[in-house]
């Protein structure tokens, strides 16, 4: 059985830094995202490097397959620095690497990633991993839903990558494959 991702997507307002530290063991972390070409149609790729230059930096190689709304096919593996550097030569050159600062909190049981992008200064996304879709999901007060993004492409990180931007209102299409 391939692993199976499950997860809902949210815009907010991008909330201030002293809200973020507030938030229940919040955690932030640094990541440099860059989408590969496809080796296969079906499936996009893109290694990561996240970390800090305090803690030391974590490389991920990883592959996705959307095969629902909210689901997807995710396989992931720890690499080392060498072959993040060789990977990035495989950089679909269409596309910019995504940076960003993940924010990690939990929530009255729930586990949620909250992504401030370098492009963005007054928008973020929120995302919560969940054991089936129609799982409801209680937000933290002070955070500032503008709208659930889940299965809409020009959400996905793939999408940000080509635009380095969000989409602008009701532009954000449905399901897509990235």
């Amino acid at each position: 059985m391939q692993p199976l991702e499950i997860e809902r997507k949210y815009l907010i307002r991008r909330p201030s830094p002293a809200f973020l530290q507030s938030l229940p063991e919040a955690d932030a972390t640094e990541i440099e995202q860059t989408y590969l070409t496809r080796e296969r149609e079906d499936f996009m790729r893109r290694v990561r490097k996240r970390g800090s230059a305090e803690k030391g930096w974590q490389y991920t190689c990883t592959q996705k397959k959307t095969i629902g709304f909210g689901k997807r096919i995710e396989l992931e593996d720890e690499i080392t620095e060498s072959r993040y550097q060789a990977l990035l030569q495989e950089a679909d050159p269409n596309l910019h690497t995504i940076r960003k600062v993940r924010w990690t909190f939990r929530f009255e049981g729930q586990f949620f990633e909250l992504d401030v992008y370098d492009f963005s200064e007054d928008t973020a996304t929120l995302e919560i991993e969940l054991g089936d879709i129609d799982t409801p999901v209680t937000l933290p007060d002070g955070i500032e839903l503008m709208e659930d993004v889940t299965g809409k492409r020009g959400y996905s990180n793939y999408a940000l990558a080509m635009h380095l931007a969000f989409p602008a209102a009701d532009d954000g299409q449905q399901e897509g494959s990235e």
